[in-house]
């Protein structure tokens, strides 16, 4: 079977481009050929757009591809899938695969006309795949074509990378206010009196100017952005790390909990999207309310004062990845939804 995979580039900075990367990375299957397609890039998005537009029907006929897979998110993603989805043959199976975090914001801020495209757009569509049940609600609201769930998964690392000694709190991903990064930073100023070594430190794009001035408004000397970094740089960065903090307003399921999880970094996250279903509250990692500035204070101060709760954590969230989002049963289990898929005559 031939899948035409459609989404941003694997070279790409965000989750969906490391989804995509892992792919090609790491899918085997002798039953299954993959073929990539960039719908999106950064230094060049109008040429790979329109380089998109322009190929995928040659595309598909020249690889005899059965399945095309769209990797989707919110807004312009979504209105870019849309389109080439309607330039796919009949005779192939499309899969809308909803990376999306705000997909329910975006569709309760957008006119009557709009809904009803988007929802006429699901219809049109042989299968959704979502990242949690909670997701999966919300689309079976939305479309008659049926949800499937198929969590991310992240390859794991061979030797658990935490470092029992370390001070650095780290946060891998967009800063900014959907990330809870000015939460963040009001957490870090009441925690900074009773632990003045720990340092929190914001890897990713985004919003850096605006919240590097909240920074120095509030007068932190506990934080820092470090920039966007390349996953061998996050590698580096994880052996030095005692904590991952995603205090979130909106997620799907964050790669970045998956892979800190992996290398055995405890996690401190909201619960927001499908991060419940990896983060079990108390047993290898703390859940809090978005927005709760001062139980977040508390639960870090918990894993300071408790190393050996931390080192527990890190012990349970290492065995839940490998449990549970390990890379090889994911594309076990897309395989496996591959040949359903490509059997069924009618859903």
């Amino acid at each position: 079977m031939n899948i035409l995979m459609v989404g941003p580039d694997a070279n790409e900075k965000g989750g969906i481009a490391t989804v995509i990367a892992n792919f090609k990375q790491h899918f085997k299957n002798d039953s299954h050929n993959l073929f990539f397609l960039s719908s999106w890039s950064g230094a060049h998005k109008w040429q790979t757009e329109w380089r998109a537009i322009r190929t995928i029907r040659r595309t598909i006929a020249q690889n005899n591809i059965d399945i095309v897979h769209f990797h989707v998110a919110q807004k312009g993603s979504f209105f870019r899938k849309a389109l080439l989805k309607k330039l796919v043959p009949r005779r192939c199976k499309v899969v809308f695969h909803m990376h999306a975090s705000q997909f329910d914001v975006f569709y309760k801020n957008s006119n009557s006309l709009l809904k009803n495209w988007i929802r006429r757009t699901f219809n049109q569509t042989d299968h959704v795949v979502v990242l949690g049940e909670n997701w999966a609600e919300f689309y079976r609201k939305l479309t008659r074509t049926p949800v499937s769930v198929i969590q991310n998964a992240v390859y794991i690392p061979e030797e658990l990378l935490y470092n029992q000694n370390a001070r650095t709190i780290v946060t891998f991903g967009r800063v900014g206010e959907r990330k809870g990064s000015y939460d963040l930073l009001r957490v870090a100023k009441q925690i900074q009196p009773a632990f003045p070594d720990v340092r929190f430190v914001l890897y990713g794009d985004g919003e850096i100017d605006n919240v590097a001035a909240e920074i120095q408004m509030l007068g932190l000397t506990n934080v820092t952005l470090g920039g966007w970094v390349s996953k061998e740089e996050q590698k580096t960065i994880l052996a030095s790390s005692m904590l991952h903090f995603l205090p979130s307003y909106h997620e799907g399921l964050p790669m970045a909990i998956l892979e800190t999880m992996a290398a055995g970094i405890p996690n401190i996250a909201t619960h927001v999207g499908g991060i419940a279903d990896a983060i079990v509250d108390g047993q290898n990692g703390f859940l809090t309310a978005p927005g709760d500035i001062t139980n977040m204070t508390n639960k870090i101060t918990k894993l300071l004062s408790h190393p050996s709760l931390r080192e527990e954590f890190s012990s349970n969230a290492r065995h839940k990845i490998v449990s549970d989002f390990s890379i090889e049963n994911y594309h076990a289990n897309w395989s496996t939804f591959y040949i359903w898929l490509g059997v069924k005559e009618d859903f």
